[in-house]
């Protein structure tokens, strides 16, 4: 190779070399800019989210609230089951409750001993006499049969007992409401049947006319033997298939299985912090129809969702089950202003069933230890209070 043609391929090679730094020069450069443009934006970004968190900062201090921390967001009100919990561990309350503010929050829980002997403690699904809050279960029932047309509101008790005193001017009405004017019959404590029940209604006779308010079991009684009288089915059959079933009240039932099932609990008087056996004495066919069932909170709770939800009567027959009358009662249930309850006592046990006008508050509570110190219209007020603070 000549020297003129070797100088030429040696400047071409160092050409060649020189445009190749350039081109790794450029993409270095590049990549410099880009870090650094990223870093200046992160930078500004993180300076501008800690200027905005030192103001968020700023002004809650000014305000005296703490500041929010992002994506973690605080309920502007907490929901009471804390402090209706504690409440009812203070007071001493023993049994099973629900308490329930739609679409806030649901408190079921049970406290204190079913079995004190055999240190069995209250569950949900602990059962208990409900005493006369059945009475507003019996009235629906009842109701059943007035919109079928197989009886009217009213028919004079006549029509049906025709040996009944005054008969003509009593109404059935006036058995849902307590306005007999009978006088009441004396409850023994050996068993019984309806119909000799019913003699012993009649022969107690009658104290006042109709219309005064006057509670009496023997009016519920009444209504239960009409129940069977007009249906053709026993009470208790009746009750189970159109009330306990449809309701889907699957832990509910009449005295004589009770102390067979397994989630019954004992009866006790609370006295100075002390549980005395309190057992029910009574034969419970004395309280044939007003006193005679047992069932859990969550029983209570599927009726008043099957009542209010129209599965049991129509709204017509709710309305007039409801309604005040004498006394602040209805059929079953009183009227106190913001709230109805159904109640019921029966040696220790204590039974309460409320729920607020707007039906979004219930209040149910089941006890086997009743003292009288605090009643369960007591624990209501208390526990609605409670609930309307927040």
């Amino acid at each position: 190779m000549t020297q003129s043609r070797l100088k030429k391929t040696q400047g071409k090679k160092q050409k060649q070399r020189f445009y190749w730094s350039l081109v790794l020069i450029l993409l270095i450069g590049i990549g410099i800019g880009s870090f650094v443009s990223l870093f200046i934006t992160s930078h500004e970004a993180k300076n501008a989210e800690t200027a905005k968190t030192k103001a968020a900062s700023k002004d809650a201090k000014k305000n005296n609230k703490t500041p929010l921390k992002p994506d973690n967001p605080v309920k502007a009100k907490e929901v009471p089951e804390k402090a209706i919990d504690e409440y009812l561990k203070n007071s001493g309350f023993v049994g099973s409750v629900y308490i329930e503010d739609k679409g806030k929050f649901v408190l079921e829980k049970g406290y204190g001993y079913s079995d004190l002997a055999n240190g069995h403690k209250n569950m949900t699904s602990s059962v208990y006499y409900i005493g006369s809050m059945q009475k507003a279960m019996v009235a629906t029932a009842f109701l059943q049969l007035v919109e079928q047309g197989l009886v009217r509101l009213d028919d004079p008790i006549a029509k049906y007992i025709p040996s009944f005193p005054n008969g003509q001017k009593i109404k059935i009405v006036n058995f849902l409401g307590h306005t007999t004017g009978m006088k009441p019959r004396h409850e023994g404590n050996n068993p019984i049947t309806p119909y000799r029940i019913i003699r012993e209604i009649e022969k107690a006779g009658i104290k006042t006319q109709p219309g005064k308010w006057q509670y009496a079991d023997d009016n519920y009684s009444v209504i239960a033997y009409l129940i069977q009288t007009i249906s053709g089915v026993d009470f208790e059959n009746y009750m189970e298939q159109h009330i306990f079933i449809p309701a889907g009240m699957s832990g509910a039932g009449f005295y004589m299985t009770y102390n067979t099932n397994f989630m019954h609990t004992e009866s006790y008087l609370r006295d100075k912090g002390k549980m005395i056996n309190a057992p029910v004495r009574q034969d419970l066919s004395q309280l044939f129809g007003a006193g005679d069932i047992y069932m859990a909170v969550q029983d209570v709770k599927k009726f008043d969702d099957a009542l209010l939800g129209g599965k049991l009567i129509g709204k017509e027959s709710l309305a007039r089950m409801l309604k005040k009358g004498p006394g602040k009662y209805g059929f079953g249930f009183y009227d106190l202003g913001n709230h109805y309850i159904a109640r019921g006592v029966l040696a220790g046990y204590e039974a309460g069933n409320a729920f607020t006008k707007d039906r979004k508050k219930f209040v149910i509570l089941l006890s086997n230890a009743r003292t009288k110190a605090k009643s369960d219209y007591q624990y209501t007020q208390d526990i609605l209070a409670i609930m309307n603070k927040n």
